[in-house]
Parts: C-alpha cells; structure tokens; sequence
C-alpha cells in the first residue's frame, strides 16, 4: 500500500492544501477512512443540532405508508367486481385511470411526509441549510480547482 501526501501550498490559517497519490489498495484504505469519519461527523452533527423527530410527523408518515397498502386492496375490489359484473372497456379503463391516479398522489404524499420527517429539501432547518450549503462551497464542481483537489 502506498499514500504519499504532498503539500503544495501552506496558507495563513496554518491549513495547507495537499495532492494525495496513492496506488489500488491505498485507494481503499482512503475511502473506508473517509467514509468512517463522515459517519462520525454525521453523529456528531446530529448531537450538536439536537434533532429531534416530532411524533405527530412519525405517524403521518406511516399513515401514508399505510396508504400505499389500501393500493392491494382497491386492485383486488376491483378485480372481483369485474369478475362478478360486466364491467363496459370504458369502465374498467376509467378504474385503471383513477387508481393510477390514486397510486400517483399517494406516492407524492408519501414523499413529502418521508422529507418532511427527514428535514430535508424544503423542510430542512437553516442549520441544515446552512451546513450543506458549507459543504458545497468546499468544492468546486466546475472543476476549476487548481490543486487538483476535486
């Protein structure tokens, strides 16, 4: 395994901006380290941030999961009334239109109540905000990084 760092520039703040090389199974030592300490940060944040999941938010979300079950049900009602009845091609067309419908708006229900619970997109915290917002800023996704570093 080989990881050399080299250090490219020292800056005021006593940081420095670093290239890393390294071979195949250094490579992997790198990535199972960072993603080691992300989920540390991760813990740590959410100590710091005290979140805390509301209980009414909970049982939102899992009525609408429980939503998505009632969808079996609807299919199965619907399969023995065309069984037991005549059902025209434009009756059971509009009842496959609806429940389409119906399995649309439940699924968008059901993700809105999941990122609502999770306080991500439009329910985030401003910490959150803020934090991710840190966190891109960190990187140059234009890929006009000097250093070599993204």
């Amino acid at each position: 395994m080989e990881i050399k760092l080299r250090i490219t520039r020292e800056n005021e703040d006593g940081s420095a901006d670093a290239i890393v090389d390294y071979d195949d199974e250094g490579q992997i030592v790198l990535i199972q380290y960072g993603v080691v300490a992300m989920l540390k940060e991760a813990i740590e944040q959410e100590k710091q941030m005290g979140k805390k999941k509301d209980l009414k938010k909970r049982i939102e979300l899992e009525d609408a999961i429980q939503g998505m079950y009632n969808i079996h049900e609807d299919l199965t009602v619907l399969y023995e009334h065309h069984a037991n009845n005549t059902m025209t091609e434009d009756e059971l067309s509009n009842t496959l239109l609806g429940l389409a419908n119906m399995v649309r708006m439940k699924c968008e229900r059901l993700w809105d109540r999941y990122i609502s619970y999770e306080q991500l997109d439009k329910y985030a915290t401003k910490e959150m905000k803020q934090r991710r917002q840190e966190i891109m800023d960190e990187w140059d996704l234009d890929g006009n990084d000097p250093d070599g570093r993204c």
